[in-house]
This record gives C-alpha cells, structure tokens and sequence, in this order.
C-alpha cells in the first residue's frame, strides 16, 4: 500500500471541469512545536474504493524541498480523519487552475532548513485572498489555528545583513538602528532587482 500512495496517479485519474469541495489538511490534530506538514487537496476520482485526490504541496524534507504541480495521491480514508481539514470552498476548474498557477508563482530555497512548507502555505493563502478565491478570515483562522508563520531570513542571508550594517554603521559613524536596516534592505533589493533583468 506504501508504494500505492507514494505513487503519482494524475495521468489516471486527472482533474476534469466539475466543481468540487477544496480542503487545506494539516497534519494530525494539533501543532507539536516543531513541524506540521499543510497540503490543499481536492478528489480527483477514486481506485479500488479509495479515494485519489490532487494534491497541492511544498514537499520534501528541509534542504530539500520540491513542489509538483500536477499530482494526484491515492487516499486512505481513515487517514484524512486522523488530520485537521479546513473547508476552503467549492471550486470551478477555472479557479483551481488558478490556484495552480498561484503555487507555481510562489519562490522558494530548495535547501532552505528555516522556511518550509507552512511558509509557502502562508504565502500560497495570501495569494488566494487577494485573488478572492478565499476569505480573508478563512486564511486568519487557518493562519492561528496551524500555525502559519512568516518567512524568515536565511542564514546567509541574515548574517550578510548583520555584516552590512555593522560596516555601515563604522563607516559613516551611524548607530546601527531599525532605520538603516530599512536603508540596507531597500539597496538589497535594488541590487537584486537589477541583477535579475541584466542576467535574464
């Protein structure tokens, strides 16, 4: 049954023009403190009396992270009532592929260890509250009750940071203060900016 379920079933069973219940599932009942793994999920048909749902999801471990955007899981129904499922609505084609769409434009570190699946959830949400396929207290609710948290910086990138406005702050004899690191995260991402059209 493992490899069953670990098994990509979209080809068999893919999504079709029907409108249909979404969910959001988090994992287990409650929060430990540590990880809790989000997938939004909607079915898709079903095999041997089971269901196969499509699946939309960060996946993988951290500093591995992976997301597919065509992938359909064949389901254990016991095992969707041992997860928390939030009811997102009924959805048309239309606004399922744009949630797909949504998810694709969502970056993300592949080798992130800080910012995971519940981060790209958070952010996947926000996309969808402003595109009004949900609430914006159905994402308040689902933000609390998971929890979502906010992206954080790298690593590397919180230690460039801390270098940058320490040499700044020497430099021009400026007390390091939340103003210059306003300055030093616009310039950032100017840089950024512009690396990215001259490189493209």
């Amino acid at each position: 049954m493992s490899r069953q379920v670990s098994r990509n079933y979209y080809a068999f069973t893919p999504d079709d023009n029907t409108e249909k219940d979404v969910y959001l599932q988090a994992h287990g009942h409650n929060f430990d403190g540590r990880e809790r793994h989000v997938v939004i999920h909607w079915v898709n048909g079903t095999l041997a009396d089971n269901p196969v749902t499509q699946i939309v999801q960060l996946s993988g471990i951290r500093g591995k992270f992976v997301f597919d955007s065509l992938v359909a899981k064949l389901r254990n129904p016991a095992t969707l009532e041992s997860h928390t499922q939030y009811y997102l609505g009924s959805f048309t084609r239309a606004e399922r592929q744009l949630l797909l769409r949504l998810a694709n434009e969502i970056e993300f570190d592949k080798t992130s260890v800080i910012n995971g699946c519940r981060v790209w959830m958070r952010e996947l949400l926000l996309k969808m509250v402003k595109e009004k396929l949900i609430s914006e207290e159905t994402f308040e609710i689902i933000e609390e009750d998971v929890p979502l948290p906010k992206r954080m910086p790298e690593p590397d990138e919180a230690i460039e940071g801390a270098w940058c406005i320490r040499f700044i702050s020497i430099a021009f004899n400026q007390p390091e203060s939340p103003r210059l690191m306003k300055i030093i995260t616009a310039l950032k991402r100017s840089y950024r900016y512009n690396y990215t059209r001259t490189s493209q």
